[in-house]
C-alpha cells in the first residue's frame, strides 16, 4: 500500500510543480514497464554501479509514474533506477504520481528523461530517431513539453531550470538540431531511419546497415520492407550494403510488388548484372529484372525494335 511522503517537489496532479507535492512510496512489484518504452536499458558496468549505489544511499531521485489498471503503476521516469532497486534488494522506491495524464504528456516524460539522463549522443540510432521524429513532427505541444521538462529538472536538481528560449527565425528543422547538437543533414537522415520497421532498426543499431543505406531502405513501404526481411532471413543475410540499399530502392519505385525474386536477386548481387561476351559471336543477354521492367508487354520482335532504337539514339547522342 502507498504511502505519502513530505517532500520539496511540485504536486502530482497537472504540471504545476512549484507548490509542495507528496512522493509516494510504492512496492517494486505494483510497477510496470511503459508500453511504448522505446530506450535500451542499462547493462555491464554501468548497471553494476547504479546497484552499488543504490545498497549505499537507495533511491535519491524518485522516479514517476502514472496510475494503470489493476492497482499498478507505469513508469515514465526510472525504468532502469527500479530494475537496480530490485537488484540491490529494495522493496520499494520513492515516486512521483501522476494523475490524469494523457499519453501525449506521458510520451513526453519518457523521453525527454532519456535526453536528460543519458544525453543524445549516448542514444542508439533508432532511439535518436525516435526522439528527433517526435519532436520534429510536433506531436508534442511546445508549452506542455517546456513545463514538463521544466519539472524534470526540478525533480532532479532541486532547483528551477535556467531559459532557454531558442531563436524564432530557426526552421523545425534547424531547431531540432541546434536543440540535440546535431547538423540539419543529420536530423533529415533520422527522420528516415525512424520509418524502417523495428527489424531493420535493430541492424542499424548493430551496424550492420550503414545510415546512408538505412535511408534508401526507408523509402521502401512497410510490406515491402517486411518482403525484404523475410528473404533475408530465409537466405541466411544480416548485412545490406549502399549497393543492395540503392538497388532495393530502385526496383521498390518501379515495381507495384516487390517479389522475392527480385529481393533475392539483389541479395545474391545478380541484379542488374550483364555478363561481358568473350567473343563478338556470343549473344547478349538482358537481365530478367531490366527485361520485365521494360519490356515485359512487348513481342520479341517489339522488343528488338525498341532495343534497336535505343542504341542508336545512344550512339547518335556520342555517349
Amino acid at each position: 500500500m502507498a504511502r505519502n511522503v513530505t517532500s520539496k517537489f511540485g504536486v502530482t496532479d497537472g504540471l504545476d510543480f512549484t507548490s509542495e507535492q507528496g512522493i509516494t512510496s510504492i512496492a517494486i512489484d505494483k510497477l510496470i514497464p511503459y508500453h511504448n518504452h522505446r530506450f535500451t536499458l542499462y547493462e555491464g558496468e554501468r548497471l553494476e554501479d547504479m546497484i552499488q549505489s543504490i545498497k549505499k544511499n537507495g533511491v535519491i531521485t524518485p522516479i514517476i509514474v502514472r496510475t494503470a489498471n489493476g492497482g499498478k503503476y507505469e513508469i515514465l521516469s526510472g525504468h532502469n533506477r527500479v530494475y537496480a532497486a530490485g537488484q540491490a534488494g529494495l522493496e520499494s522506491v520513492p515516486a512521483v504520481v501522476k494523475v490524469n495524464l494523457s499519453d501525449e504528456d506521458a510520451e513526453i516524460f519518457v523521453v525527454e528523461t532519456n535526453l536528460i539522463q543519458r544525453g543524445f549522443s549516448d542514444l542508439k540510432i533508432s532511439e535518436q530517431a525516435f526522439a528527433v521524429a517526435l519532436r520534429y513532427n510536433k506531436l508534442f505541444d511546445e508549452r506542455k513539453r517546456k513545463e514538463i521538462c521544466d519539472e524534470l529538472y526540478f525533480i532532479e536538481n532541486g532547483k528551477h531550470r535556467p531559459e532557454d528560449v531558442p531563436p524564432e527565425h530557426l526552421t523545425t528543422r534547424d531547431a531540432t538540431a541546434e536543440e540535440y547538437g546535431i547538423s540539419s543533414a543529420t536530423v533529415a537522415r533520422l527522420l528516415r531511419i525512424d520509418k524502417l520497421i523495428n527489424e531493420f532498426k535493430e541492424l542499424v543499431d548493430r551496424g550492420n546497415i550503414k545510415v546512408r543505406s538505412a535511408v534508401d531502405l526507408s523509402y521502401l513501404t512497410e510490406e515491402q520492407q517486411r518482403n525484404v526481411y523475410k528473404v533475408m532471413t530465409e537466405k541466411e543475410v544480416t548485412v545490406i550494403d549502399m549497393k543492395m540499399a540503392k538497388q532495393l530502392r530502385e526496383i521498390a519505385s518501379s515495381y507495384t510488388i516487390v517479389t522475392g525474386e527480385l529481393i533475392t536477386e539483389v541479395l545474391n548481387g545478380e541484379y542488374g548484372s550483364d555478363e561481358k561476351p568473350k567473343d563478338r559471336g556470343e549473344k547478349i543477354t538482358l537481365p530478367t529484372a531490366t527485361y520485365k521492367r521494360y519490356l515485359n508487354s512487348y513481342s520479341k520482335k517489339e522488343a528488338n525494335e525498341i532495343i534497336e532504337k535505343a542504341l542508336a539514339l545512344y550512339f547518335e547522342q556520342g555517349e
